[in-house]
């Protein structure tokens, strides 16, 4: 009798750890001025472990300076678009051969996030299903060149 007890505590045990984990990974997300790619928690832990978004597909991305893979911003903003795509959450990686500031939308919120980036760094920007805009911005009077890493 004490055998057939046991099996649905188990059941149960299980169900909540289930339960706990979805509600941590739904509930511990990055802040709005934190990195522009790398989710907190136990859905960054994840990610790292079992392999993260895959990058966006070089047809999804434009851009009005960009030439094959290259940007070249002068003297201030350049929209880069990501399209809309059946794939889900994808990433754009930009390497920069200057100091820039990147910005996009956080997927799934109405939050703005900015990071910072140095000469010589690559920045992975996180974009949703629904495609994204990605302004890289060039202060001052001076043009910026970066490189798009960026799948196939």
């Amino acid at each position: 009798m004490r055998r057939y007890l046991t099996q649905p505590r188990i059941v149960i045990g299980v169900l909540v750890l289930l339960a706990v984990l979805f509600a941590l990974a739904t509930t511990h997300r990055a802040g709005g001025d934190g990195d522009l790619s790398h989710p907190g928690g136990l859905v960054g832990w994840l990610g790292h472990r079992f392999g993260g978004s895959p990058d966006a597909d070089r047809a999804d991305v434009s851009a009005p300076c960009l030439q094959q893979d290259t940007l070249t911003v002068k003297d201030g903003t350049c929209t880069v678009t990501v399209a809309r795509s059946d794939a889900g959450q994808r990433n754009v990686q930009l390497r920069t051969d200057s100091d820039v500031a990147v910005q996009a939308p956080a997927p799934g919120r109405d939050t703005l996030v900015r990071s910072d980036v140095e000469a010589g760094a690559t920045v992975s920007v996180a974009v949703g299903g629904d495609g994204a805009d990605i302004d890289v911005i060039c202060a001052g009077n001076r043009t910026c060149t970066l490189t798009l890493v960026t799948g196939g």
